[in-house]
């Protein structure tokens, strides 16, 4: 019995457990793919209406699980509630509303919301706030009688807040696509002339310019998107002239509308823009410059030209007030001279000056005690020396008229006991009188008639013209010793 060799017809290197296992494997495939054949579909049809069904299967359970789940309530859930329940966003200030916001660069419907709700809660938000601060808190200083028409303003300022609000954020904006539209004009520039078209070229600049001019930026990249599509590409130049308001935005966009309609260079008038708008923003810095001499001119004269005047003429005025004012003149000075000889000095007579005859000798015959010059007295006084004079001899006096400061004429004079206080003759009665000022001093008088005499003060007061006894002080006046042969 003959045995046949499998391995001598099979190629080199290929054995009989190879064919085996090749041959299970194909098996195994073509085995799912006659279970999948037959699990499948027959006609498109079929399958199309399986694919509906497993979706509309998938609905169902997504909605049945939508209604297990609890609503959660959030701030913004309730906002959003709110505004969708008083029909807020159909009304036509809903529209206006929307357009000044996309002139801000809100485009959420969040910030439609958000603004709709500001208008609605703020004017009762703000007025409740100002009742209660004024009934109870008072942190604003409103009248009483007030409250009522504060809280008005209050409801008032609510209302236009978030207008007011919103329209500053658009000045902003609009500032700074003006600050960023020469440069976007140059890079469309470059971008034109290396001969990519509007589509192109709008959006390879808004990518350019979006860390430079986001807002630009931004807007160019709405408007390449209208252009691929809306039907009609003037609508889209249209719908950027609205988002902008700007007047140099309806100029680039009246260029590139003719450049597409006449076939005008687009390059070309774009540099003419660019130029334009340069020189543009180069006027308008050298007018704010110009006007600044006229601005710091109200500052200076309400804090630099007082400041001036008070520096320059605030001592002259001074010196005026004082010169006119005795009472708020300088302050007095004690001046002390010593006399060792025990000689008679004369006094000074300055108004601001006061001097006190010292000794250095223990007697106290012209000792004179010294009162502090910050201690006035409530009264003038007047001291002689001796008490007892005779005829002819010089005497010490002191005198403090420290308290007569808005008085004139003051005079010291040695007058008979019985002479009136009233002066008929002041040319008679003060020959031998001393002047003095109003101020702490000595001075030396000289005795002529003998008898019993009395040392007067005579001054004249603020606002008169008569003397007056202001200090008085009693003495002796013995006859002079007669001459020696």
């Amino acid at each position: 019995m003959s045995t046949v060799a499998f391995d001598d017809y099979l190629p080199f290197g290929l054995h009989l457990n190879d064919i085996i296992a090749l041959m299970a494997g194909l098996a195994v495939l073509a085995t799912f793919f006659a279970v999948w054949q037959a699990l499948r579909a027959n006609t498109s049809f079929e399958r199309r209406l399986a694919t509906i069904a497993d979706k509309k299967e998938a609905m169902r359970l997504a909605a049945l699980a939508t209604r297990r789940q609890r609503v959660q309530l959030t701030p913004a859930s309730l906002i959003r509630e709110l505004v969708t329940r008083l029909n807020l966003l159909r009304s036509h200030h809903a529209t206006e509303a929307r357009m000044m916001l996309a002139r801000a660069g809100m485009r959420s419907r969040d910030a439609m919301i958000r603004y709709l709700f500001a208008r609605l809660t703020l004017p009762f938000a703000f007025g409740l706030a100002e009742v209660l601060d004024g009934y109870t808190l008072q942190l604003l200083p409103v009248p009483p009688n007030l409250r009522l028409l504060a809280a008005a303003a209050a409801a008032l300022f609510g209302f236009f807040g978030p207008g007011i609000y919103i329209k500053n954020q658009i000045a902003k904006r609009q500032k700074r696509m003006q600050m960023g539209l020469p440069d976007t004009l140059d890079l469309m520039i470059i971008c034109a002339e290396a001969g990519l078209s509007l589509d192109a070229t709008l959006v390879r600049v808004s990518r350019e310019l979006a860390a430079a001019c986001p807002d630009l930026a931004e807007e160019l990249a709405i408007t390449s998107a209208e252009l691929t599509f809306l039907p009609d590409r003037r609508q889209a130049f249209d719908n950027l002239n609205a988002r902008t308001d700007m007047s140099s935005i309806r100029g680039v966009v009246n260029t590139l509308m003719q450049t597409a309609k006449f076939g005008t260079p687009l390059a070309h008038s774009l540099r003419v823009l660019a130029i334009e708008y340069r020189d543009a923003r180069m006027f308008k810095a050298e007018e704010k410059a110009a006007r600044l001499p006229a601005l710091m001119t109200v500052p200076m004269i309400l804090f630099i030209l007082p400041t001036l005047f008070i520096v320059l003429m605030g001592p002259a005025a001074l010196n005026i007030i004082d010169t006119f004012n005795h009472s708020g003149g300088p302050k007095h000075v004690t001046v002390v001279s010593h006399d060792d000889s025990g000689n008679d000095q004369t006094p000074s007579a300055q108004p601001d000056v006061t001097e006190v005859q010292a000794n250095d000798s223990n007697s106290g015959s012209g000792g004179q005690k010294t009162t502090s010059a910050s201690e006035t007295p409530q009264e003038a006084t007047v001291e002689p020396a001796d008490q007892v004079v005779a005829a002819g001899q010089p005497v010490e006096v002191g005198v403090d008229a420290r308290a007569l400061a808005g008085y004139a004429n003051l005079r010291v004079v040695i007058v008979p006991k019985d002479t009136p206080d009233s002066v008929a003759d002041p040319k008679t009665l003060f020959v031998d009188a001393k002047t003095v000022a109003a101020t702490q001093m000595q001075v030396e008088l000289v005795a002529r008639t003998p008898g019993p005499s009395e040392l007067r003060l005579y001054s004249i007061p603020s606002g008169s013209n008569d003397y007056v006894v202001s200090a008085r002080a009693p003495m002796m006046i013995t006859p002079s010793a007669p001459a020696a042969k």
